[in-house]
């Protein structure tokens, strides 16, 4: 738990998630194809929930010090960036339904989940 919020702690990352949200939420918004005013309150909040999630994938990519992107160690590392895409397809099938932004959200979810968990990409240790 500690190790997560220390992931998230540095103020370059906080900064992305604050600026990436919203950008994330009008595309999942445009995704829709909708505008907002036909959209269900409960919608616009899990659209919310799963832009500040994909924002925090995002973040998580970003290196604590220095400019070398912190990409992983491996080729799974990736999956987390590319479930972004998948949160987008999902808006834009279910349309005004609350299954679209419920499973991008779930999507996002597990893909913070994996991006940050302590055991998800790692490598064997060293001999």
């Amino acid at each position: 738990m500690l190790q997560t919020i220390a992931v998230l702690g540095a103020r370059r990352r906080v900064l992305a998630m604050a600026v990436v949200t919203p950008l994330l939420a009008t595309g999942y918004l445009r995704a829709a194809g909708l505008p907002a005013g036909e959209l269900a309150a409960a919608w616009l909040l899990l659209d919310l929930l799963a832009a500040a999630l994909g924002a925090a994938v995002l973040a998580s990519y970003l290196p604590a010090r220095g400019w070398r992107p912190d990409l992983g160690c491996s080729p799974c590392a990736a999956v987390a960036g590319l479930s972004l895409v998948g949160s987008v397809l999902a808006i834009g099938s279910y349309g005004p339904s609350l299954v679209g932004p419920g499973l991008a959200a779930a999507v996002t979810l597990y893909a913070l989940t994996q991006r940050l968990g302590p055991a998800a990409c790692s490598t064997p240790p060293a001999r």
